[in-house]
């Protein structure tokens, strides 16, 4: 299990389950069983809320807590100063057609596409961006829980707002308490499922063009100009998800056989 004590990644951690645990006390137990009186409505909401809820959270501590593809540190250190005396040497080293480069700041060799995440002071396969909401690395290993923490947040916050609305209107008898709650849910669902649908296109966008964010800042202007023949959508989303029927797409567990065993050319042992 991975922690960084890092300040504000830690604060946003607890700032999210906050807010989970807040929308889940205001559902169930100012809105739900006061005004439902336990029917069959009111249960099948709760269940709704708890399962999304639930979800929530499963997805967080696996995006969290997941290795996201640190590249492993040599045992022993590694002396590059014949390939880079200088930033010429090291730029042609990164067009080989390999793909490997090689990281100063660790001191390792690194596959294609790996980048240096100054937070966690490591090198990160397919590295996207560290975000402070799961205090680690978004990289190859963990954005399919990422992209499962973004859809049922946002899925969550979608669904409070629709049903907070509609128990005010149905009951408009509702306490003061009951509405003060009610409107301070629904500022934190708009709040929280903008910001979080807006990063959840942004990672769609970033698998259909096959760039991670990082990717797509260091490109030239010509480079982003440039066709490249790309597999199919399936096929890239496949990259992230795993092979299995899309529907179990939607689990946070570990279904993609590609995140236990890497491919030999993309290992290297010191």
């Amino acid at each position: 299990m991975l922690f960084r004590k890092d300040p504000c990644g830690i604060v946003c951690i607890l700032l999210t389950y906050a807010m989970l645990l807040h929308c889940l006390y205001v559902i169930l137990f100012v809105l739900i069983i006061p005004l439902f009186n336990e029917s069959l409505y009111g249960t099948l909401n709760a269940l709704i809320i708890c399962s999304l809820i639930f979800l929530s959270i499963l997805s967080h501590v696996r995006a969290a807590y997941s290795d996201p593809g640190f590249i492993p540190l040599p045992k022993k250190g590694l002396d590059f100063s014949d390939v880079t005396t200088n930033v010429d040497t090291n730029s042609s080293l990164k067009s080989n057609e390999i793909g490997w480069t090689i990281c100063n700041r660790c001191d390792t060799y690194r596959p294609a596409r790996s980048h240096h995440c100054r937070i966690c002071k490591r090198c990160v396969r397919r590295l996207d961006h560290h975000c402070p909401w799961i205090n680690n690395c978004v990289g190859e290993f963990n954005q399919k829980y990422f992209i499962l923490f973004l859809f049922y947040i946002g899925l969550t916050s979608l669904y409070v707002i629709s049903f907070v609305i509609w128990s005010l209107i149905v009951f408009p008898q509702s306490s003061e308490v009951q509405v003060i709650h009610s409107i301070v849910l629904c500022i934190e669902s708009c709040l929280f499922g903008i910001f979080v649908i807006t990063v959840f296109v942004d990672q769609m966008q970033s698998i259909i063009n096959d760039r991670s964010l990082i990717d797509t800042l260091k490109l030239n202007e010509n480079s982003r100009t440039v066709q490249r023949i790309l597999p199919s959508k399936r096929i890239l989303f496949q990259n992230v998800f795993g092979s299995s029927p899309m529907i179990l797409w939607l689990f946070p567990c570990d279904l993609k056989s590609s995140n236990k065993i890497i491919n030999s050319q993309d290992t290297y042992c010191v």
